[in-house]
């Protein structure tokens, strides 16, 4: 498969699949306002592991994922406490449907209308293989 179309079908499969979710459990309320905030997180991070700022960072990769899962542990434990009754059920919702829009927006941009970045390609090469 040419690695252009596993990029565009495996993202695209990950955000359709979270935004599922969320409209499946809508009733249980969704922290909106942190929704939009995980989306825009979303489009960042995305942009910043495929351009290559992250690689800029101090440490190793596996230290740098621990890193940034911590922080976002934290920012979803800090959003529920603030924005939701049900801390775990409003922000896992509002985290999963952030995720789905933020991947489906950031490959719409960089996958459709622009070219997918060459980072992202050779990622897609090297799982083939």
């Amino acid at each position: 498969m040419d690695p252009r179309t596993k990029v565009l079908l495996t993202d695209g499969f990950v955000a359709v699949l979270g935004l599922a979710q969320v409209w499946l459990n809508v009733d249980d309320g969704v922290a909106w306002p942190l929704a939009v905030l995980f989306a825009a997180v979303t489009v960042v991070a995305a942009y910043a592991g495929e351009h290559g700022f992250v690689d800029r960072l101090p440490g190793s990769g596996f230290g740098r994922t621990v890193a940034l899962v911590v922080v976002g542990g934290a920012a979803i434990l800090a959003g529920g406490f603030v924005f939701g009754p049900d801390p775990v059920t409003s922000v896992l919702l509002a985290a999963l449907a952030g995720l789905g829009a933020g991947i489906l927006c950031y490959r719409t941009y960089f996958g459709v209308v622009r070219p997918v970045p060459a980072a992202r390609l050779e990622r897609a090469r090297r799982r083939q293989a």
